[in-house]
């Protein structure tokens, strides 16, 4: 009689065994891990940022003066506007905030200046104009994050 009462206690705590991990492996199935950032999504902005900043260096001058109609904007002193057409060339679902920064002054905003909504990649290129040479930043953050 006593062998039968044992064998009763072994399945019931083999029962409460199986049930503490099924439970256990239950909870951790559920418990979201969200993936690491990749830094594919990086290098893809910051290549969108470079390459319009070289898309606007690559924009021919209205006048005779500059090579570029970014370096014509920026010799002219019209700031925004020259953010603005660098701005334009920003590949769709991506914003930028644009900085210019004179020889070795300190970067400024300029252009259209939005808040972003998530992490920042940043692209950067210089232009010489005149005398001087110009330090073009962008901020990129991926639109609607």
């Amino acid at each position: 009689m006593q062998n039968d009462e044992n064998a009763q206690i072994h399945i019931l705590e083999m029962l409460t065994l199986f049930w503490l991990f099924f439970m256990t492996a239950a909870f951790l199935i559920t418990v979201h891990v969200p993936d690491e950032v990749s830094i594919s999504i990086d290098a893809e902005m910051q290549f969108a940022g470079e390459d319009a900043i070289n898309l606007g260096m690559g924009t021919n001058a209205t006048g005779v003066d500059y090579e570029s109609r970014l370096a014509e904007l920026l010799g002219s002193g019209e700031k925004d506007q020259a953010c603005e057409l660098v701005q334009s060339y920003i590949a769709t679902g991506i914003e930028a905030n644009c900085w210019l920064a004179k020889d070795s002054g300190t970067s400024q905003p300029h252009g259209e200046v939005a808040t972003p909504g998530s992490s920042t990649v940043n692209a950067h290129g210089l232009i010489a104009v005149d005398d001087h040479i110009w330090t073009i930043s962008l901020d990129l953050w991926e639109r609607g994050s």
